[in-house]
């Protein structure tokens, strides 16, 4: 497990005062970075044998959102292996212990080069044992409504180069973003569940629309006929 802690900066806030999706999504992977370094697969021992981790699904339980010059504690620990994916999970606790959130986030393995899926056993290292340490929540298939989408929750979002990581596509927080922006807001978080379907690269054209049935809003971002990803956001 890794465990740290982490200062709630002006630069995760949004105009609101609320700590953005996006910025969320950096902490979450910053610490999965950092321990699956400490384990032997983080990103240099798998960009020399032209690896990567690649975000699949992302579910978030959010019990409160921190606040601004709040110390919290993030944690983090590869969960379990199952049908190729891998499943890591994570919380957030607050000075005084309380959990405040938790989350389990989907990887598959990638060969770069040829962008295709790769087996667990081509990893370089045995993976350790899991551990249970209480986070329930899943991340989710989410199935899109089969309603018309509101002309008027429409925008089209140009992927540029600030977008893009080290692995040449988007990375998975500017979808915090893209999800925040079509809401137009940073609501009260209850669940957040996010679908990584497929690759978006530079000057790609990202139409991003939105529906909701009460307190329950999907989003999701299409690049021609491909559905790039979506989102299902529940609402305190």
């Amino acid at each position: 497990m890794y465990e740290g802690k982490y200062r709630i900066t002006y630069y995760d806030l949004d105009a609101a005062g609320r700590v953005k999706l996006s910025a969320l999504l950096r902490m979450v992977h910053i610490a999965a970075e950092i321990n699956a370094t400490e384990i032997g697969i983080g990103f240099n021992e798998l960009s020399v044998l032209n690896m990567s981790f690649v975000l699949q699904r992302f579910g978030l339980s959010v019990m409160r959102m921190p606040a601004y010059d709040e110390m919290v504690t993030i944690r983090t620990w590869p969960d379990s292996v199952a049908r190729g994916t891998f499943l890591r999970k994570g919380d957030m606790h607050d000075a005084h212990g309380q959990k405040i959130m938790e989350w389990t986030s989907m990887w598959i393995l990638l060969d770069l080069a040829a962008r295709k899926i790769l087996r667990p056993s081509a990893l370089p290292v045995e993976l350790p044992k899991f551990e249970d340490h209480g986070v329930t929540i899943a991340p989710l298939k989410i199935t899109l409504p089969d309603t018309e989408w509101p002309k008027t929750n429409q925008y089209v979002h140009t992927v540029r180069y600030a977008d893009i990581d080290t692995n040449n596509h988007m990375n998975n927080s500017i979808y915090g973003d893209l999800i925040t922006n079509a809401l137009s807001q940073t609501p009260p978080w209850q669940e957040v569940q996010i679908n990584y379907l497929s690759e978006t690269r530079l000057s790609d054209q990202i139409e991003v629309r939105t529906t909701h049935s009460g307190n329950t809003y999907t989003v999701t971002g299409t690049t021609g006929e491909r559905i790039a990803f979506a989102a299902q956001i529940h609402l305190k």
